[in-house]
């Protein structure tokens, strides 16, 4: 095994969360995120009549407790299923840049909040349209990789409420800073493993596409079959069974005969390294010992 002297292109791994993505995965997630959140600023400004200015602060895994830690409540929180993608997500906003924006949808000059305060009924349900109509540009983002329908499932004020993962699991973020008029906050995204993996999975292949190496991918999957194909196994014939106390073992002499629980009318067992896998008859081939597979186990 070669010395590695480059340290900068070791990544860290935590075995007591493997769930988590790869770089590739990561940056992959993070392209099409990118042009997501260019879409929501484009509809926002659009939606709300005034320029909306979304810059990327972080895309990262970080553990669900960190995350919830760094929700102030009341938050203006999300939550929403992407079918057929398992398990929930979250898509948040801070307060201010709610009210901001609840004031510019009734036509007003976009006046957000000093002091965090929870949305009302009225507001909530404006703050719902928007982020249904941001969802609708996130399934379009997504299908042509995969065909998705998210669906806004339910509004929150405390994450606590909207619990999308287990306390330790690693969750996705990708957040932005938002500017709208005087007002600045954050938007935020936050996915699961469970409902983010397939998205990596299939921004992966499409960037292995776009690059020509796919093809690459193939070749080696062909090489590695070939090697593996190639391994040498020991394969051993099980004669038969039987039982014996250990008075009897110690008993036992040159010229005993053991009775054992096949008949000899029955096929034998073939093992391959630990595990048996046909059924097989004795016989003799040329002069030597051999077996001839008549079925493979379990499937008689």
């Amino acid at each position: 095994m070669g010395l590695v002297r480059d340290h900068q292109t070791i990544r860290p791994y935590d075995f007591q969360r493997p769930h988590q993505l790869s770089r590739g995965q990561l940056d992959a997630v993070t392209s099409i995120t990118a042009t997501f959140w260019r879409s929501a600023a484009n509809f926002l400004s659009t939606y709300l009549r005034t320029p909306v200015q979304l810059q990327q602060l972080t895309v990262q895994q970080i553990p669900y407790e960190e995350m919830i830690a760094q929700i102030r409540v009341p938050a203006v929180l999300g939550l929403f299923q992407s079918d057929p993608l398992p398990g929930s997500a979250l898509i948040e906003c801070t307060p201010g840049i709610a009210v901001a924006m609840i004031d510019r949808a009734l036509g007003g000059q976009g006046a957000g909040v000093e002091a965090a305060r929870r949305l009302s009924e009225i507001e909530q349900t404006i703050v719902r349209r928007i982020f249904d109509r941001v969802l609708v540009i996130y399934g379009e983002i997504w299908k042509s990789l995969l065909e998705l329908q998210p669906k806004l499932v339910t509004m929150e004020h405390n994450p606590a409420f909207a619990q999308i993962a287990g306390e330790g699991d690693l969750v996705l973020i990708s957040k932005q800073q938002v500017t709208i008029d005087a007002n600045r906050g954050q938007f935020m995204l936050v996915w699961p493993y469970m409902n983010i993996a397939p998205l990596a999975e299939a921004a992966v292949r499409a960037q292995l596409i776009r690059d020509g190496s796919l093809a690459n991918v193939e070749l080696k999957r062909e090489d590695m079959q070939r090697h593996v194909e190639s391994v040498s196994i020991q394969a051993s014939v099980l004669l038969g069974k039987t039982e014996l106390t250990l008075g009897e073992f110690d008993q036992l002499k040159v010229g005993d005969a053991i009775i054992l629980k096949n008949r000899y009318d029955q096929p034998l067992t073939m093992r391959l390294s630990t595990q048996d896998k046909f059924l097989v008859l004795p016989g003799r081939v040329r002069g030597q010992l051999a077996v001839r597979v008549i079925s493979r186990k379990g499937d008689e």
